[in-house]
């Protein structure tokens, strides 16, 4: 549908029963409602009961003040403080991998599914090391089968009226799952408001001069203490949103780049010789990242070609002309970053995996928003930096070590909320002398 859209014009409608949808690949014309209309449409209230006020479903009213309540957490200062913890995951992780070493191909995902969870969850909700077992396994699993949930939800349009809903099987299973995520967020909160509350000095509220990270559990902890900026149900819903909004995405993607490093012999060498030449065997720190500027460029057109969120989308709000279309008020504006990320204005190679594009400026687009992975106007992912850190971090860990053979022609790839591969995306190691 995306491609059709791309190939005829770049906006198409879509009929939803009586509701009128409108697919977007033009990058100009998607940022011009994005920036017109903040809320999102009805289609994302099929996560309220989970993600209600979370930055991705929240409504503008609430975003707005929440947004700039949680800015000061992801700014560069605060996320370089990150780096220590991806170095220690990503080391533990190489180790995962050894006995894998001259075997035969096997599924790489699930290891960096853990990986991803323990980053995000040592960041984000302060764990250490006893507490992981509370989400590893029923978690993440959960957080999974809820967007295989919604995904099975959105084509029967029948069950997008709520009383129908309510009376199905999927409501009844979306009930379960929400309750386990609710489960272990709300105990992690109490434990934690209890930490800090038995000692004002608690390790982890190290000052802004301290090398130790602050969670975001506590910040947001502290704000609520302090400014009664959030309820503990808006806290809960903001690291659930945070939560599953990295570790899947951060792991799809990980998994593709790696695909396509393994499909590679001599882009797979280029990236060793940089880590080498930058780093030799040290721990990455936040004055490597900028160096790694080959890494860099192999994991933007990663991201690209293979962007784990394939579309986002706005009500809205009031009639909108775009050319010679009005896109009536209550109707959907569907962006497909799929689209603008294959846009023409990537040139005549839009398809080819081509990294170089990305080292010299005069070879990408003038527009600055034919990038649109993360996301486009001003509700952007939060996160983007930090997911950056964290891949580059556990790419040198891993790529340094090993030498990745994989086939990205083999990969067939599905989406239900995230697009993710299905088959084919099996890979082997070898360890590097």
């Amino acid at each position: 549908m995306f491609n059709y859209c791309l190939k005829n014009g770049g906006i198409m409608k879509l009929l939803i029963g009586p509701h009128q949808a409108f697919i977007m690949t033009e990058p100009d014309e998607c940022l011009i409602v994005a920036n017109a209309c903040m809320n999102k449409p009805y289609l994302y209230e099929f996560g309220k009961d989970c993600y209600g006020r979370g930055l991705v479903t929240a409504k503008e009213s609430t975003w707005k003040p929440h947004r700039k309540l949680l800015n000061p957490a992801f700014n560069l200062q605060v996320l370089n403080k990150f780096i220590a913890e991806f170095n220690v995951q990503a080391r533990e992780l190489v180790s995962l991998l050894e006995p894998k070493v001259g075997k035969e191909s096997f599924d790489v995902q699930p290891y960096l599914v853990s990986n991803s969870l323990k980053n995000v969850c040592r960041t984000t909700l302060g764990f250490r090391e006893q507490d992981q077992i509370m989400v590893d396994k029923d978690y993440a699993q959960a957080t999974e089968n809820l967007f295989h949930l919604f995904g099975e939800r959105i084509p029967k349009f029948w069950l997008h009226v709520p009383f129908l809903y309510n009376l199905s099987s999927l409501k009844r299973k979306e009930n379960k799952l929400t309750g386990v995520t609710k489960r272990v967020i709300n105990g992690i909160i109490k434990k934690r408001r209890s930490e800090m509350k038995l000692n004002s000095n608690y390790e982890m509220n190290s000052d802004s001069k301290s090398d130790k990270f602050k969670p975001l559990l506590d910040q947001m902890l502290e704000l609520a203490e302090n400014q009664d900026a959030f309820s503990d149900e808006e806290i809960r819903e903001h690291l659930d949103t945070i939560v599953a909004a990295a570790f899947d995405t951060t792991a799809t993607s990980m998994t593709y780049t790696l695909l396509v490093i393994g499909s590679d012999s001599v882009m797979q060498e280029r990236i060793y010789k940089e880590l080498k030449s930058e780093l030799g065997d040290r721990d990455v720190t936040k004055h490597d990242l900028p160096k790694l500027v080959y890494l860099d460029a192999v994991l933007k057109e990663s991201l690209r070609l293979y962007a784990p969120v394939p579309l986002a989308a706005r009500n809205v709000d009031s009639d909108i002309q775009i050319r010679n279309y009005t896109l009536p008020a209550g109707s959907t504006c569907v962006f497909s970053l799929y689209g603008i990320n294959r846009h023409s204005m990537w040139g005549a190679d839009v398809e080819e995996f081509r990294p170089e594009r990305w080292l010299n400026p005069e070879t990408l687009p003038k527009n600055p928003n034919a990038f649109a992975t993360f996301g486009i106007g001003k509700r952007v992912c939060l996160g983007r930096s930090y997911s950056m850190m964290a891949m580059k971090t556990t790419l040198a860990h891993i790529l340094r070590r090993y030498r990745v053979f994989g086939d990205i022609n083999k990969v067939l790839s599905r989406s239900d909320i995230l697009m993710k591969p299905v088959t084919g995306h099996h890979i082997r190691l070898e360890l590097r002398m």
